[in-house]
């Protein structure tokens, strides 16, 4: 049965202040500011983003770049997710100005760049230059900012983020950034005062899940690059929320990776390919009607390893407790999988089967459209009251 469309509640970014006195004047009222919604996942594989606003500047794509980040000496004129910042001032009382490359581009500054893949805690560490290199590498950033000036224009940014990390502390350290500047155009930074909204991490995907049944609460499972999570949400009202959240450390995609290059150690295709080239293979990899097909950089097609290593990862890592529980919930509750491991075709294949062995309806698993961005991409609805097509998992 199809759920009836619910009018998702409008969050303004320029919601009146009632704490105001009303104030009458003769003089023709001002403009409202341009106010620029970033919505901002951003993970220890890779930074997603989108902007929009409610008016004729429209919605950004959501964009995706690797998490890298890598500190230049001067920044590279052209080049995407380059700028240099402010976060104080030195004892001269004059701006302390860094440099910075963040995202595919960092690896061809020819320095030491900076993976948040490295340590569990980069991610909330470099939040601030995450946020700032996607701030950069929207499209239309000059046609974002406000200002007479060419050279000097201002950015009225209302920043939300998908994080298990604390909204608080994140919004403490990037509200030290005082400008950046992109291209030669300085941009002074204002930070919405309205609040910095933290939502649970995969919000989206639930977003995109109740508008679809009218169970009272479902699950949704989500395998990104580290963990694979599953959350419960409450779906009584007009949002859907979050009601428990379960983590499973080492789950993701970075453990596949290894089982991948573990399984062909033994091959002559594993001495040319490097870690960064077995993760475009695993997400090019298809299924067809001769079963997986992975294609090395000699051609050689690996699909036979990538198989043999999708089942161990789901065999021997933290990604079969998730499983086992997920196969239990299931039965009784709609799951939306979402996450980057649901956009590897052989991965939502296996996966798939693995969980309708242990008794699920198949009517109970659900698979959006696009699974590695609904998480972000959804999120949009609750500003704009935007839809996009039902699709159900084949």
């Amino acid at each position: 049965m199809s759920r009836p469309k619910k009018q998702p509640t409008s969050i303004s970014a320029d919601a009146p202040n009632t704490n105001e006195a009303e104030t009458i004047t003769e003089k023709a009222s001002m403009p409202s500011k341009k106010v620029i919604h970033l919505m901002l996942d951003a993970g220890r594989s890779s930074i997603k983003y989108q902007a929009f606003v409610n008016n004729s500047t429209g919605t950004t794509p959501v964009m995706k770049t690797e998490s890298l980040v890598c500190c230049v000496p001067s920044v590279p004129f052209g080049e995407l997710g380059a700028f240099s910042l402010s976060r104080g001032k030195d004892e001269n009382n004059k701006d302390v100005v860094e440099h910075w490359v963040v995202g595919s581009s960092a690896r061809l500054q020819g320095k030491e760049y900076i993976a948040m893949s490295d340590s569990e805690n980069h991610k909330v560490d470099y939040f601030p230059l995450l946020a700032l290199g996607a701030i950069a590498s929207l499209p239309n950033l000059l046609e974002l900012s406000t200002g007479t000036s060419a050279k000097r224009r201002t950015l009225h940014i209302r920043l939300s983020t998908l994080s298990l990390a604390s909204p608080l502390e994140l919004k403490k350290a990037i509200e030290q950034c005082k400008w950046i500047a992109v291209d030669g155009v300085r941009y002074r930074l204002c930070f919405s005062k309205l609040g910095f909204l933290g939502f649970p991490e995969g919000y989206g995907a639930s977003l995109w899940a109740s508008e679809r049944f009218d169970d009272k609460q479902f699950h949704t499972f989500d395998i990104g690059y580290g963990t694979a999570t599953i959350s419960e949400y409450s779906n009584q009202g007009l949002l859907p929320k979050r009601v428990t959240c379960s983590p499973n450390g080492g789950g993701g995609v970075a453990t596949l990776i290894k089982e991948f290059s573990r399984a062909l150690s033994n091959t002559d295709s594993s001495k040319m390919i490097r870690p960064s080239q077995l993760r475009e293979i695993l997400e090019t990899a298809t299924v067809g009607d001769n079963g997986i097909s992975a294609i090395a950089p000699d051609g050689e097609d690996i699909g036979s390893e990538l198989e043999n290593a999708i089942h161990s990862w789901m065999k021997d890592s933290p990604l079969a407790y998730a499983l086992d529980d997920v196969s239990v919930k299931a039965r009784r509750s709609k799951v939306t999988l979402c996450g980057g491991a649901f956009a590897i075709a052989p991965v939502q294949m296996l996966i798939k089967e693995r969980l309708l062995k242990g008794s699920i309806p198949e009517s109970n698993l659900l698979i959006p459209e696009n699974p590695g961005t609904v998480a972000l991409s959804e999120m949009k609805k609750l500003y704009l009251g935007e839809t996009t097509d039902v699709n159900q998992a084949a």
